[in-house]
Formats: structure tokens, C-alpha cells, sequence
């Protein structure tokens, strides 16, 4: 395993390598990437903005975002808070305890990607699943939703259809769910006691 500084060109290559089609690859941003090979395991929480501390800081010059030629496993959340967010493309599988994203990622996985909570909140994203989507709870609000699942979407889902080639909404209700510091009175999802439990690391779901 190893990490190191890629081109656009060294990794247009790379994706070619791998069946990532140009129609997905070609709406990331061209750029530097951070290329990490093999598979790779995040203790903590993956930030996808600028100015805080993040996986392989040690690459210098890369611009645009990261490269996981393999399977991704973050122990903690995937999370961004500021426009301009880094781009992150897994080449495998990402699991995660959680995505909180609510500005403008471009975030491209072509395996499977599981999680126990899902929320979005924003229009100009790139999103693209190439395999299942599944968490027990995914809120997608103000249009955020995926641009393409080419598995299945499965959870408790807001809105209960997504662009997904096959959906599994269990329709649970978020009570019998969620731990009852993320819900509001109304019974939907505390985005930001989503946020805030998320990145401390602390239970997300009902045992």
C-alpha cells in the first residue's frame, strides 16, 4: 500500500484501469488527486473540507481530492461543512459509520456502500453509486439525492424513491431508529445533532 501525488491524466488512466465510465469520471474536476493503492482504513472521521486535518496530508500539491484504489473504511463519519469540498473517488467498496454532507462533494464509489445514516442537504453535488446504497436511516433533502444508484437504495428513505435502479424502503418510522437525541420534536432527523454526535464518535442507532 502506498500513497502518493497523481495527475489528472495519471488518474483518467487509473479509472480507465478500473471501468470507471468517462461518463462519470469526466465530471470530476481536473487536478491533482492524493492517490492511496490498496485498500484503506480511516480511524476517525474523513473531513472533505480544507484546513483540517484529513487522511494523507503528507501528499503535497494535490488540489481536487483523494483516490482509493480499493476498499474504504471509515470508522467515523464522511463529512463536509464548507464549499469547495474535496472530491473522493473509491475504487472498491466504502463503509462508513455515517455521511453528513450538506455543500458541494463530488464523492464517486464503484462497489457497495453501506453506513448507518445518510443526510444530505444541497443541490450542487456529484453523487454516483455504482453499486447498493444502504443505511438503516438516508434523508436526502432540497434535491441532494444521488445523481445515480446503479444498485439498490435501501433504508428508511426521505424521499421514499430515489434515482436508484432498485429501491428498498423499510418506511420505519426514524423513531424506532434513531437514538432519541437526533430526532426533532416533530420526529425527523436533527441534521445537526446528526453532525455533532456523528464526528464524536457516539451511537447513531437504537441497539
Amino acid at each position: 500500500m502506498s500513497t502518493r501525488y497523481i495527475t489528472w491524466d495519471e488518474a483518467t488512466d487509473l479509472f480507465e484501469r478500473r471501468g470507471l465510465p468517462k461518463s462519470v469520471w469526466e465530471n470530476l474536476y481536473e487536478g491533482g488527486y492524493a492517490l492511496h493503492t490498496g485498500d484503506a482504513v480511516v480511524d476517525g472521521n474523513f473531513p472533505l473540507n480544507s484546513g483540517e486535518p484529513a487522511p494523507w496530508d503528507e501528499v503535497e500539491d494535490w488540489d481536487i481530492g483523494y483516490i482509493v484504489d480499493g476498499d474504504l473504511t471509515i470508522t467515523g463519519g464522511l463529512y463536509d461543512v464548507d464549499d469547495g469540498a474535496a472530491a473522493l473517488v473509491v475504487l472498491g467498496d466504502l463503509r462508513m459509520a455515517g455521511l453528513h454532507t450538506t455543500c458541494d462533494p463530488k464523492i464517486v464509489v464503484t462497489g457497495d456502500t453501506t453506513a448507518e445514516v445518510v443526510y444530505g442537504e444541497y443541490s450542487d453535488k456529484y453523487l454516483v453509486f455504482q453499486g447498493d446504497l444502504r443505511a438503516a436511516v438516508q434523508v436526502w433533502l432540497s434535491e441532494s439525492e444521488p445523481d445515480h444508484i446503479a444498485g439498490t437504495a435501501s433504508g428508511s428513505l426521505t424521499p421514499a424513491t430515489l434515482n436508484a435502479a432498485h429501491v428498498d424502503n423499510t418506511a420505519t418510522p426514524l423513531s424506532e431508529l434513531l437514538t432519541p437525541e437526533l430526532l426533532t420534536p416533530e420526529g425527523d432527523l436533527d441534521a445537526d445533532a446528526f453532525q455533532s454526535r456523528l464526528l464524536a464518535g457516539e451511537r447513531l442507532l437504537l441497539p
